[in-house]
């Protein structure tokens, strides 16, 4: 299993039709490039994105400069040969520590399962233990 802690950034946006997309457009005319993200609705009409942008501090300037409101949070990226059973064996260890999953998204391609998972910055160590990175 290959295992890589990344940088999450945590982004509020509306809870509208074409809010991630104008997220992903405005990030791209400031050189943001993302190795993931995933989105959801918090319901009255917000949402939020989780974000990881190669570039953590270039996100940071450009979160800044939009006058975006965002919050760091650690991420792992999780991909190995797919089969049944492939994520939720990844994933056990982050729930027998009790470690909360503040956002997470999976998908196979190509013989591989590939998972996003991000947590508390602050379960960050515990959480890459326990999925043992």
């Amino acid at each position: 299993m290959n295992i890589k802690r990344i940088v999450v950034h945590c982004v509020d946006i509306e809870d509208k039709p074409g809010s991630l997309q104008k997220l992903l457009s405005q990030s791209a005319l400031s050189d943001v490039d993302f190795q993931c993200f995933t989105a959801v609705s918090c319901g009255n009409n917000r949402g939020r994105a989780f974000v990881s942008a190669k570039d953590p501090q270039k996100f940071e300037s450009f979160a800044k400069e939009a006058g975006l409101k965002t919050s760091v949070a650690a991420g792992f990226l999780i991909d190995d040969t797919d089969r049944v059973g492939a994520a939720s064996e990844a994933l056990l260890g982050i729930a027998e520590n009790d470690i909360k999953g503040l956002a997470g998204s999976g998908f196979v391609c190509d013989g591989k399962f590939h998972l996003f998972i991000a947590v508390n910055a602050a379960d960050a160590e515990k959480a890459q233990k326990a999925i043992g990175g």
